[in-house]
């Protein structure tokens, strides 16, 4: 580095610096500096003897300058005798002094303390090089300053690192390098670090420290016997030894290691920017540490305290095989528990939520009791409050299916077994409700009028029509939007502020959408027609198959009234919704789920239903919040049934009637006779549609298909419980309602800290729908009033109906000293910022001994 550039430095590094006095001695520095040109803010000047005027300068014409004061031939002052003699000692103490040694003036610049002068002969090079430099200079004062801090900024520089990085995340790159897609970043990090007998020693010290083990520098992977000794202990810390372990060599027994190890797997497994390589990396180095030799050994159900991928996937085969249906409960905790470890993103979780809501399925299924129910009206009952959750976790469990089928999952043949079987016990239960919720109909005899739904072409008349005309409204409704898919939206919009209701009504037959969509328009009269087309409705004599005639019609009804299509509706900018939605009428069609029904892939009904719920969720919001519309309906045509199994040819109904019209799920004809697997309606009974002759609706039974064209995974027509009972949501602006926050309580009791964590369960005590709020929650340990762990920051804002989905287990990790004693966790709402009122408060035992890390 130049001298010029040198003494730039000093006034740099020190905003109070005004003076650099230069004591050349023999060294000539002036020849040197003569020639330099300097900034305006800088004054250059060899001392020539006039201590008066001098020091006169330095206070008045000088004072805005930063000087260079050389003096030539003039060594430093020292002795007392010698500053006693000097007329600008009082300037120099209140000033710098050159240095022309490096590291000596790297010292004096940054004021670190001589006794580091040592380590600062041999490091200054790398500490004033720009990328040490970079990373060092907020930490070069003798009050942060440390000869660890300066290792680890040398250190974190050979990793190509910008930042100081800490011990923890030093070993986890040093892990990283040893993959073999990093073959040259890790030659090169290591021969830098073999010639730095400091940083070296340094990390050969941390790493035994904690592994017991450092880094073998004649391997090509180096860093093997590190990563072995951590992913054997991250496994098995809570297991006993075992005489037949042959790895029990490497068993740590020191609370502290295992601290720190813990510490080390947590960073490397949830941090976005280390994950995936720190797996790679395991993977790689410590691949002599088999997962099946520890299950064979310990067993597959031993309480393994973390997981990778190789060790998880046998215990989920175990459980698809053997647990998931004998005991479905147990299923489903043991597989929470699993998917802790893991990232959402990853894929072993999309196994695990497969799985649980499959063991959710069989756990229902086991509390299911008779289907066989008196009334109709019990049926209805049943549906609404019960029968939909099987809808439900099947629609769920094939969602979770869907994504692993695109992956390369180790257990692919396990969880396809499983789902087959899910697809046909769905099926048949499904088949035995409707088959026992039709005979029941049957037996009433009374076309369902004892059901005490409304009826779905009373639409328009109860819900707009009766009011005064003055409440503007919006009325979505969205084709194939089943009950069990409402109801999930309803949980989504139970987060926001506006207040919405789920009822149901009843869908006329048949359930198919040129039917009872245009059913819900108002009306005076309904006809069936035929045309070139095949079988029509009329609406007050005319066919209203298009966006426009609908409009038209429904303006005929409401001055000013229109429809419109959520597909324009998307394309429209916000000033032509806005026009649009200051109408006091407009009916809003949306068509994902039924247009991917009928598509050429049957699982795309599934995407199209968490599509639907997400673009729902999004227009009421939006329409409250931006549109201004105070009131809005969700509602469909129809439900839908599916399965995601072959319909063999012999398991259609082949129906010899003579028929009007055919499709899977319904037959129109004028023809009375029984037939065989069919129940027939009189239409004018299931609908309000009139005919010049009688005409029926034949439906199967279940939820069996008839033998023509058209889909067969994906169908509507028929008179399934699924089909016929249709969601409305009512939402509203209204805000007043929602005053409290959901409960929070604990459901670990008797807590203790094992290797520095604590583990614990707690139960979000209520659903988040329109009365009730989500409420954000802060858990530490703390030990008298000083918070001896991290802060977990969690938000309870579950939807789930069912308590047991709204259970969390959290992990808190001790990161200081503790003092012997008990310790005790606590529960803040996050709004209490001053931590003055606990919701929970809990004695925790410490059986960890702490010490400080690293």
């Amino acid at each position: 580095m130049k001298i010029q550039d040198r003494i730039y430095r000093y006034f740099d590094t020190n905003s109070r610096l005004r003076v650099l006095f230069i004591f050349e001695g023999l060294s000539m520095i002036s020849d040197t500096l003569k020639e330099c040109v300097w900034p305006d803010e800088y004054l250059y000047k060899v001392f020539e003897g006039d201590w008066f005027n001098t020091k006169y300068h330095l206070e008045n014409d000088w004072k805005d300058k930063k000087v260079i004061l050389v003096f030539c031939n003039m060594t430093m002052p020292v002795t007392e005798s010698q500053q006693l003699d000097f007329p600008l000692m009082d300037v120099l103490k209140a000033n710098m002094e050159y240095r022309d040694d490096d590291y000596a003036a790297f010292m004096q610049q940054h004021r670190i303390p001589e006794k580091h002068r040592a380590f600062m002969k041999r490091h200054s090079d790398e500490l004033q090089s720009t990328k040490v430099y970079s990373i060092i200079e907020d930490y070069l004062s003798p009050e942060v300053f440390s000869e660890d801090l300066a290792l680890r900024a040398i250190i974190s520089s050979y990793l190509g690192e910008k930042k100081l990085l800490d011990w923890e995340a030093i070993i986890l790159r040093m892990i990283l390098l040893g993959r073999k897609s990093e073959e040259s970043k890790r030659i090169n990090f290591f021969l830098r670090l073999e010639k730095n007998r400091d940083a070296k020693n340094a990390v050969d010290d941390i790493l035994n420290r904690i592994f017991g083990v450092s880094y073998n520098p004649n391997t090509y992977e180096k860093m093997e016997d590190v990563a072995q000794v951590l992913k054997y202990n991250s496994i098995t810390q809570l297991l006993a030894p075992n005489s037949a372990d042959s790895y029990k060599s490497l068993k740590l027994n020191s609370a502290v290691q295992m601290q720190q190890i813990n510490k080390l797997f947590d960073l490397g497994t949830t941090s976005k920017q280390w994950r995936k390589g720190f797996d790679e990396a395991l993977d790689e180095l410590a691949s002599n540490i088999r997962e099946s030799e520890l299950i064979n050994v310990y067993g597959i159900d031993a309480q393994y305290f973390a997981m990778t991928e190789a060790l998880v996937w046998p215990i989920i085969n175990h459980i698809l095989d053997v647990t998931l249906l004998e005991d479905p409960i147990s299923t489903r905790q043991r597989v929470s528990a699993l998917a802790l470890k893991f990232s959402e993103n990853d894929l072993v979780v999309a196994a695990l939520s497969f799985i649980d809501k499959v063991a959710a399925f069989y756990e229902k299924k086991q509390k299911l009791g008779s289907i066989k129910l008196s009334t109709p009206q019990e049926y209805i009952d049943r549906y609404i409050t019960d029968f939909y959750i099987f809808d439900q976790l099947y629609r769920k469990a094939l969602e979770s299916h869907h994504r692993l089928v695109s992956e390369v999952v180790p257990i692919l043949s396990a969880l396809e077994i499983r789902k087959n079987q899910l697809d046909i016990d769905y099926a048949s239960l499904a088949n035995d409700i409707n088959v026992e919720w039709l005979d029941c109909v049957c037996d009433t005899n009374d076309c369902f009028e004892s059901i005490s739904l409304p009826k779905q072409e009373d639409f328009y008349q109860n819900e707009y029509g009766s009011t005064d005309g003055k409440s503007k409204l919006v009325v979505i409704i969205s084709d194939a939007l089943r009950y069990e898919v409402a109801q999930e939206l309803l949980e989504s919009l139970g987060r926001e502020k506006h207040i919405a209701k789920l009822s149901a009504y009843r869908a006329i037959l048949p359930t198919e959408t040129k039917y009872s969509k245009q059913s819900m328009l108002p009306h005076n009269i309904l006809s069936l027609v035929k045309s070139e087309n095949g079988v029509k409705m009329t609406v007050d004599g005319n066919i209203l198959d298009t966006i426009e005639s609908r409009s038209e019609h429904l303006s005929s009804y409401r001055t000013n009234a229109i429809c419109i299509k959520y597909s324009d509706y998307v394309k429209n900018n916000q000033a032509t919704n806005r026009d649009v939605f200051k109408h006091p009428l407009v009916y809003l069609y949306h068509d994902t789920i039924d247009d991917a029904g009928h598509g050429q892939n049957p699982i795309d009904i599934i995407d199209a239903c968490r599509r639907s719920i997400e673009q729902l969720s999004a227009l009421v919001k939006s329409l409250h919040a931006t549109m201004n519309v105070v009131n809005v309906i969700v509602t469909s045509d129809h439900g839908f049934i599916y399965n995601d199994l072959k319909i063999e040819e012999k398991d259609k109904l082949q129906i010899q009637d003579a028929d009007i019209e055919k499709k899977t799920r319904y037959y129109l004809t004028t023809k009375h006779d029984w037939v065989e697997g069919i129940v027939k309606f009189p239409l004018d009974k299931v609908s309000a549609i009139q005919t010049e002759q009688p005409v029926f609706v034949g439906v199967p039974k279940g939820t069996n298909r008839i033998a023509t064209s058209g889909g067969y995974n994906f169908t509507h027509g028929g008179a399934s419980l699924q089909e016929m009972i249709i969601p409305i949501i009512h939402s509203s602006q209204r805000r007043s309602d929602k005053t409290d926050f959901v409960g929070v309580s604990l459901m670990t009791h008797n807590l203790n800290v094992v290797s520095s964590r604590l583990k614990f369960n707690i139960l979000q005590e209520d659903m988040v729908d329109m009365t009730m709020q989500a409420r954000t929650i802060v858990c530490a340990i703390y030990q008298g009033d000083k918070i001896v762990s991290n802060e977990t920051t969690i938000t309870m804002d579950s939807t789930e109906p069912e308590p047991s989905n709204r259970i969390q287990v959290i992990t808190l990790l001790l990161n200081q000293s503790v003092a012997p004693g008990l310790l005790q966790l606590r529960i803040y709402d996050a709004k209490d910022d001053k931590r003055l009122n606990p919701l929970v408060k809990e004695t925790v035992k410490n059986n960890t001994i702490i010490e400080q890390d690293f």
